[in-house]
Formats: structure tokens, sequence, C-alpha cells
């Protein structure tokens, strides 16, 4: 399930796996940018987005996000 150059609003993707395996940590995280918060919007409704979406929470114990600007 490629995110990469199949939405358009998508500006970079990164996926981080967790190097300090705390018992507070995730094991991964994903980073993705966006021109603007309306871009970041489209994105959470696009159809590869949301099918990614579905997998993960079929595989994941737990998904957290955080938004933000700089």
């Amino acid at each position: 399930m490629e995110l990469a150059g199949r939405v358009p609003q998508l500006r970079s993707l990164e996926v981080v796996a967790d190097i300090v395996r705390a018992e507070r940590s995730f094991d991964l995280a994903l980073l993705a940018t966006f021109d603007s918060l309306a871009d970041m919007q489209a994105y959470q409704v696009h159809p590869h987005h949301v099918q990614v979406g579905i997998h993960m929470r079929g595989v994941a114990e737990t998904i957290v996000s955080v938004d933000y600007e700089k």
C-alpha cells in the first residue's frame, strides 16, 4: 500500500522505527508533511489513505497521532 505519489497533497512521507524500545515507546512513527492544513485534511479522506488506515487498525495494537504546524 504505497501512498507516496498517489496522494497529490502529500509532500513527504517517512516511516521511522523506535530505537529506544522503552515501555513508553511506540514501535513506529509516520511523519507526513503537507503545504497546508487544507491539504492535510484532504489527505485524511483520500481513498488510498483510508485503505492504509483500515489495514493499520487491523495490525496495530495502538495508534496515536499528533498534528501540528511549524
